[in-house]
């Protein structure tokens, strides 16, 4: 049974998930949010054990950093106290798969940085096909040039899109659950403490 924190939208997301959900649960209060306290009240909810976690996937941003930092550090300390390996994934590619499997056509993931700067990313046939960073408002991927879905927490009237041919806007800042069934061939144990995605300058296409 996996443990999954989805963080960067500022909304956390706490996910048991062993083939399927075992038990999702939504907070609005990021401030006060104790995991520990909060993942013993799932687990005493759904009827399982700390023991049969075999894994903790944790959203590394970018996104709200305050609130990624927190899961980021709750997820390092649980896989170090039990021994547990720890499988980040960039909210890009969390919102990316997604979005696209959704409504069947690229995403162009979008997280704002500052004012009219963000951190970008397109993912086709699901994977980051390009990324960047934007400090104009001006986001312009170079090898799509077709319609999109856009994620993330910007919104129409922040950002303009002038390359693509079209944009669709749902309001996708956050996945549920059940979308780990298309994240898990992106899941990949880290080698290391994980750190929070902050500098996507040299984001890897193929970085989870």
């Amino acid at each position: 049974m996996k443990l999954f924190l989805q963080t960067s939208s500022g909304r956390p997301v706490l996910v048991l998930w062993q083939d399927e959900v075992v038990i999702e649960q939504r907070f609005d209060q990021v401030q006060r949010l104790d995991y520990g306290v909060e993942l013993g009240k799932a687990l005493a909810i759904a009827g399982r054990s700390m023991a049969e976690i075999d894994g903790i996937i944790v959203d590394i941003g970018p996104g709200r950093l305050g609130a990624t930092r927190s899961a980021v550090a709750f997820a390092n300390g649980l896989g170090f106290a039990l021994g547990l390996p720890v499988l980040p994934l960039n909210s890009f590619v969390i919102l990316g798969v997604y979005g696209e499997a959704t409504y069947r056509r690229p995403c162009l993931v979008l997280r704002k940085a500052a004012r009219q700067q963000f951190h970008w990313a397109l993912v086709r046939g699901g994977q980051i096909t390009e990324a960047g960073f934007s400090d104009t408002g001006q986001v312009c991927p170079k090898t799509y040039t077709g319609a999109a879905v856009v994620a993330g927490d910007a919104a129409p009237e922040m950002v303009s899109l002038p390359s693509l041919s079209g944009a669709e806007w749902p309001g996708l800042n956050e996945v549920p659950g059940q979308a780990l069934a298309l994240l898990t061939p992106c899941l990949h144990p880290a080698k290391g403490m994980v750190v929070p995605l902050v500098d996507t300058s040299n984001l890897g296409i193929d970085d989870g």
